[in-house]
């Protein structure tokens, strides 16, 4: 897509290109948060809270297909246009949303009796709806960050843009399926994250059509084939843009980043539903300040930038996000306290979102950017998948409370180890 206006150091593009790409990002990037806070309300309303174990396997299958499939989600954004791929799995993640209070009809599970142990056709349904759902879910959240680094070159001031926009759809987003929930129940619940993602569909079908350049190829040598083409779809070809030590350490630092975002994903829910008695709807507000907080905090990226080095800073706010998860069993049921510190953690958020975009923009060309963000969420997801049944394994070992300090020990401890590998990379430092 050609720019409108050129200055030395940044394109400009017209906002009948941005407006769309910002509205998918409203309402594709958040709805993962919204999921997994109803995923957990249905699951300790149905499940003793007991079997943490259960739960957090249930909760994890959420991201099996997102870890195995979504390079190919990539590929097909990379081949066939990433609206179109936005659009399709759009509809796919409609239908699993209602399928959920749907299964729970069909097996007349009373959500007022959490069961001991639970039929196994009922798990195996939710876990196989968490999986669709899931997938559809991380495709279209990939498309979303797709768009801004092909289409607006991953430019910090529209990466933080791009990040500000999901992050206010994170703060109205988790408020409202939270208050739906309450309201309502399930159907309420899962029928508000239905309609939310047709509008991220909505807002998918005004992007102006997206022109490929063919001689966009920055990509290590033993990418391109003897035609000059990247092998599509190719996962060999694909993970060998880790050879890229830049594209290496966001993926790395990815999937320590989960040692937070697995635990606020899962029982960092169940924490304040069953420890401290929090309604749907206020656990739906501490999410969605969080996400408020970290759109204010993406806004600030461009400037922050020019002080601190990207990898840098990418690696402070990750460690950020990571603590202030971690205390949350510390502070008891004050809720201030806990607005304070999910806050803290939104602004870790916020910034560490757009600078793994910018990262990789700068490092990959344009044709690759729909595999290489395939990629990163895949890895991402991959931590996502891990944590839930670890600490549902430490929890049954240790107690709830001292999985949160384990896990984000393990996180800070984790992020200090690549921060030593950084400080000696010629190339990520040039």
């Amino acid at each position: 897509m050609p720019a409108t206006k050129m200055t030395k150091k940044q394109a400009v593009f017209p906002w009948t290109l941005q407006l769309p790409i910002y509205a998918t990002g409203f309402f594709n990037g958040t709805v993962q948060t919204m999921a997994t806070t109803i995923v957990a309300l249905l699951l300790v309303a149905v499940i003793n809270p007991e079997l943490t174990l259960l739960i957090g396997l249930i909760i994890a299958s959420r991201q099996f297909l997102t870890v195995t499939m979504s390079i190919h989600g990539g590929a097909l954004m990379d081949l066939y246009g990433t609206k179109k791929v936005i659009i399709l799995f759009g509809f796919l993640g409609v239908a699993s949303a209602l399928s959920f209070p749907l299964s729970i009809d069909i097996f007349n599970v009373n959500l007022d009796v959490a069961m001991e142990s639970p039929p196994w056709v009922f798990i195996a349904m939710l876990i196989v709806l968490q999986m669709l759902s899931g997938f559809a879910e991380a495709t279209g959240w990939i498309g979303s960050q797709t768009l801004v680094g092909k289409l607006m070159k991953g430019q910090p001031i529209y990466a933080g843009r791009m990040t500000f926009s999901a992050r206010i759809g994170g703060f109205v987003g988790p408020i409202s399926v939270g208050a739906a929930w309450d309201e309502f129940g399930s159907w309420g619940g899962f029928g508000f994250l239905a309609g939310w993602i047709l509008c991220g569909i909505i807002a998918a079908a005004f992007i102006p059509a997206a022109k490929q350049r063919p001689n966009d190829t920055n990509a290590p040598d033993n990418l391109i084939n003897e035609n000059n083409e990247f092998n599509r779809g190719n996962y060999k070809s694909t993970f060998q843009l880790l050879l890229i030590p830049a594209v290496a350490m966001v993926i790395m630092v990815t999937m320590m980043r989960q040692t937070g975002s697995g635990v606020q994903t899962s029982f960092y829910v169940i924490w304040l539903r069953e420890e401290i008695q929090l309604s749907g709807s206020l656990i739906g507000l501490l999410i969605g300040c969080a996400n408020a907080t970290s759109a204010l905090a993406a806004l600030s990226v461009g400037g922050l930038t020019k002080v601190i080095k990207d990898h840098w800073l990418l690696i402070i706010t990750i460690a950020i996000s990571i603590i202030f998860i971690a205390v949350t069993p510390i502070l008891g049921d004050l809720f201030p306290l806990l607005l304070i510190a999910i806050c803290c953690r939104g602004i870790g958020q916020g910034l560490n979102l757009p600078l793994m975009m910018l990262i990789l923009s700068r490092n990959v060309g344009s044709s690759f950017q729909g595999r290489v963000t395939a990629m990163r969420v895949s890895f991402n997801r991959f931590g996502g998948m891990c944590v839930p049944p670890i600490m549902g394994g430490l929890a049954q070992l240790f107690g709830l409370a001292n999985s949160f300090y384990i896990v984000g020990i393990f996180g800070v401890v984790a992020l200090i180890c690549l921060s030593i590998w950084v400080s000696r990379s010629e190339k990520i430092n040039e």
